[in-house]
């Protein structure tokens, strides 16, 4: 069947939009469509790094406060000692009593007669020890300072005290690991004090908090020589651990 000259062209005009619907139109529907898709992941892109970027220019910041929150708190976790096995303690304990200080006359005045026996580790406070001044005339004292002075200029040293123990009063004890452990020593009265009062030196969380003391007259009637002057007696050490503070590094 023969088109006539009106047909055909209708039929040019009909293949021609075809033509550019299918090869034109669509296509460039398809690309705004993808443009605009990728639009929005740009933006999305840039809050990103804008985000990123602020971060990275925080960091100096961070690692500031870290290393200053760093210096405040390592004195903190010093003071505080490390955590340890039964073997651990007993050559702690030994490397203190071995010095000179601890013997007279070829003699130990403190030393070690058994095992230490260790407790689990539990949640314990951090008691507080201060000693309040019981000032009698206090009252008096107190009646009297018109200006709040007073103490301070007439007993430095009592007020020094009675401020101390103001401070303390208004501390609240903390948890921190505890564990205990016990041993049974053999100590004249001032070797064990002279323990004692070292330990507290140390200053690392280490303390003596129970001794048994088997003989109260040390030895004074002992019948053999090498008994007079000594007692006895178990020892109770509390060890006040906490995990030391690494320093921080920020090279990675």
């Amino acid at each position: 069947m023969k088109l006539s000259y009106r047909e055909k062209i209708g039929l040019l005009i009909f293949i021609v939009a075809v033509v550019i619907i299918v090869f034109i139109a669509w296509p460039i529907k398809t690309i705004k469509a993808n443009i605009k898709t990728h639009e929005s992941e740009k933006e999305k892109i840039q809050v990103t790094y804008d985000d990123t970027v602020r971060l990275i220019d925080q960091i100096p910041t961070i690692e500031g406060n870290i290393t200053r929150i760093y210096e405040e708190s390592k004195g903190l976790s010093e003071v505080f000692t490390i955590q340890r096995e039964n073997f651990e303690i007993d050559q702690f304990i030994q490397n203190i009593l071995n010095k000179d200080k601890y013997m007279q006359s070829s003699k130990n005045l403190v030393f070690v007669e058994g095992e230490f026996t260790e407790e689990n580790a539990i949640d314990g406070p951090v008691e507080l020890y201060y000693y309040t001044p019981d000032v009698v005339v206090y009252p008096i004292l107190e009646a009297a300072d018109t200006n709040g002075d007073m103490i301070e200029k007439t007993d430095k040293v009592l007020y020094e005290k009675l401020t101390n123990a103001l401070i303390m009063e208004s501390f609240e004890e903390q948890d921190v690991e505890l564990h205990t452990a016990s041993v049974d020593m053999k100590f004249t009265k001032e070797g064990l004090l002279a323990f004692q009062d070292e330990l507290k030196e140390l200053d690392k969380g280490v303390r003596i908090t129970s001794v048994t003391i088997d003989d109260y007259k040390f030895g004074l009637i002992d019948e053999l020589p090498e008994n007079i002057g000594y007692s006895t007696g178990k020892v109770t050490f509390s060890f006040y651990t906490m995990q030391q503070i690494q320093e921080p590094v920020f090279a990675d």
